[in-house]
């Protein structure tokens, strides 16, 4: 009787462990790869993070940098915090390269613990400052395995990789604040230095905060150009703007002396 239930546990047992397996690999999700582009350079992260998922947000762009010539490279996004990281650095006009996974370091792992670590975004500055980047959900980065993680993370990466290590929480940005950046980004891709210049004059010659609907009648500039100007420059930092709110004519600016 006794040697039947222990047989009884030992099935139930490995019926547990069959299932809890199928279950994962229903979790899991096949990569999805985007193949060549004419004119477009590949994507060239240590880890793919596109993926087919119910749950999170997955994404891919173009974006352009100093670093190649403002030929467009395929970037790929593992959340929408991290697609917010990489147009943050690229509204920049000191960044010089912006990186997707750009960084893998082995870790000790504890129990039930990834035994490697992928940063999510890479910058590099003007100046050649490089940095890497933690990008993660603010619930995930208060909770106290969180923090301990980060530190392994920090301790066993090698110095020669990047001069800072940034932590940046999805509560950065607002949904609002990336919408915004979205549309400063497509202004980005358009540039017209003579347009800029003549938006921020007419900004900074304001006795006091303006907006973008009075800048843009003022402009020498058409319509169209003068507010991809505004965009560009309220991006770039030269011109301040209510980031949380949506960004329109009778929005309020102001200038950044």
């Amino acid at each position: 009787m006794q040697t039947e239930i222990e047989a009884l546990k030992e099935k139930a047992k490995m019926t547990t462990k069959r299932e809890k397996a199928e279950k994962a690999a229903r979790k899991r999700k096949h990569e999805l790869t985007i193949g060549p582009i004419d004119g477009v350079i590949a994507f060239d992260g240590v880890r793919n993070p596109l993926t087919r998922s119910n749950t999170s947000y997955k994404s891919g762009m173009l974006i352009r940098t100093k670093e190649n010539d403002y030929v467009p490279s395929v970037a790929l996004n593992d959340s929408e915090a991290e697609e917010a990281v990489k147009i943050e650095a690229l509204l920049q006009p000191n960044v010089y390269a912006v990186k997707c996974q750009p960084f893998k370091i082995k870790l000790p792992g504890g129990k039930g613990e990834p035994q490697e670590h992928s940063f999510d975004v890479g910058i590099e500055l003007d100046c050649g400052m490089r940095k890497l980047v933690y990008v993660r959900g603010e619930i995930s980065l208060n909770s106290r395995s969180s923090h301990s993680r980060i530190a392994d993370i920090v301790r066993h990466t090698p110095k020669h990789a990047a001069h800072e290590i940034v932590v940046i929480s999805d509560a950065s940005f607002s949904r609002v604040y990336r919408d915004n950046n979205r549309r400063i980004l497509m202004c980005h891709e358009m540039p017209n230095a003579e347009a800029d210049q003549d938006v921020v004059n007419l900004v900074n010659a304001a006795s006091s905060e303006t907006r973008v609907e009075d800048i843009v009648s003022l402009s020498s500039f058409p319509e169209d150009v003068a507010w991809q100007a505004l965009m560009r420059m309220i991006g770039a930092g030269r011109i301040g703007a209510e980031r949380d709110f949506v960004i329109d004519y009778p929005s309020l600016i102001w200038g950044n002396f």
